[in-house]
């Protein structure tokens, strides 16, 4: 679980977040702004927790376990012609397939991420295909909400977009990794206290909550 104390949020030096214009509280708007940023770094931190479970010899392509193996770099261009990479958060090779992996820590997602993501992992099939001359029937892709329960409630989430993509559960992508899924559960659970410990001594900082106890 990604820790509040090491998120960024938003800089004393830079204008209000919505977070102070909400609550009219630059504090707490900049206390509120660490827990998003901790909420939305989540998923990097699963993909790397992930891959500190793995043994270093695998085969899978995740964080920076294989990480050649899952960027490609210049792979797409965008409308001015500058080229850009093309990121996978993990690749799993079977015998008979090339799997692609989305990997998201929760699973209620926004629309234009989701667009933008299903996007590119079609790209990333369509490259890799023709760089490694591979029919596209044999590369597969999955979106994967790791703490989702069902398939459907990972497509209800994507509000319907996932297209060629199949859902992926937690469960699921861990028995491809060959994972205990509820110990890797129960592990970054061991987190939450620190967050919670954390932000109850921040907002105590704060004169105008301190004030109200």
């Amino acid at each position: 679980m990604a820790l509040i104390s090491n998120a960024k949020g938003r800089k004393k030096e830079e204008t209000a977040s919505a977070y102070e214009r909400l609550f009219g509280n630059r504090e707490l708007g900049m206390l509120i702004s660490k827990v998003h940023s901790a909420v939305i770094s989540s998923g990097t931190e699963l993909e790397k927790f992930l891959a500190s479970k793995l043994p270093e010899n695998t085969d899978i392509a995740i964080a920076k376990i294989n990480k050649k193996e899952r960027v490609f770099k210049d792979a797409k261009r965008d409308s001015t012609g500058k080229r850009h990479k093309i990121e996978i958060d993990c690749i799993i090779k079977t015998k008979d397939k090339l799997m692609l992996i989305e990997i998201k820590d929760g699973d209620t997602f926004d629309t234009k991420k989701v667009a933008g993501e299903v996007g590119s992992l079609n790209f990333a099939r369509d490259y890799i295909s023709k760089l490694m001359r591979i029919p596209k029937n044999k590369i597969d892709m999955y979106y994967c909400s790791f703490n989702a329960i069902s398939h459907k409630q990972i497509e209800v989430g994507a509000k319907g977009l996932l297209g060629d993509c199949k859902a992926m559960t937690g469960k699921e992508l861990c028995e491809l990794l060959e994972l205990d899924f509820d110990k890797i559960v129960q592990e970054r659970k061991s987190q939450q206290k620190e967050n919670f410990n954390y932000f109850v001594e921040e907002l105590k900082k704060i004169p105008e909550i301190k004030d109200k106890f």
